[in-house]
């Protein structure tokens, strides 16, 4: 597999960062800082800043710089809300590929991974283990759409407060390998919808002000 690119380089770390709580939401990103930091040309990381604002992960304000998003409680809401919708839609499409006869090993596989991985790996254990699992859903819709959404933005948001989703997974993954489509869009939208449910009680600093 050929390295990334710089401006590659730069989107997978702040996006591992925010992960791991090397970078956090609400935090400025400068410019001279980052070309020190990826040894890179100024050029290269405006690149890699307009890609992470394209995604949604970075706003950008003239005369001010950029700046790590923090949603606001309602983004927050809405943004699950979605993701909600999507990751049900993926487990349940994968669940019907497999009674259909495609293979649940890879998913599987990508779980177990997951499982077992440290910290500093786990980031790129979570991004092959949803791609497993929209690769099985065979739906590019899915593929395309679900890491559009700013779902890395409110795991940093919400990094003390949310519940733990071995157990969701687990159960996902099983009723995918049984191919159980009913079960496996259950499981799913369970997590989800358990980190709707804690919104209220997360303090409002953990948010950016409402406009």
């Amino acid at each position: 597999m050929s390295e990334p690119s710089g401006p590659e380089a730069l989107v997978r770390d702040v996006l591992q960062g925010l992960a791991e709580g090397r970078f956090v939401p609400g935090q400025r990103l400068v410019e001279p800082d980052l070309m020190a930091r990826y040894s890179l040309g100024r050029s290269t990381v405006r690149e890699g800043l307009g890609r992470l604002a394209a995604a949604g992960i970075v706003a950008q304000t003239p005369h001010r710089g950029a700046q790590i998003r923090l949603l606001t409680r309602r983004a927050a809401l809405d943004v699950l809300r979605v993701t909600e919708q999507l990751l049900g839609l993926a487990a349940r499409q994968a669940a019907e590929a497999v009674a259909a006869g495609a293979p649940a090993a890879p998913l599987v596989e990508a779980a177990g991974e997951y499982d077992a991985a440290d910290a500093t790996e786990r980031p790129r254990a979570r991004a092959r283990y949803y791609r497993a699992l929209t690769q099985l859903a065979g739906n590019a819709e899915i593929e395309r759409l679900l890491p559009l959404l700013q779902v890395h933005l409110i795991r940093a948001q919400l990094r003390l407060s949310r519940p733990p989703e071995g157990g969701t997974r687990a159960a996902l993954v099983r009723a995918v390998s049984a191919g159980d489509p009913v079960a496996a869009e259950a499981a799913a939208r369970r997590h989800i919808a358990a980190l709707i449910a804690l919104l209220p009680a997360v303090p409002d600093s953990a948010f950016g002000p409402q406009s």
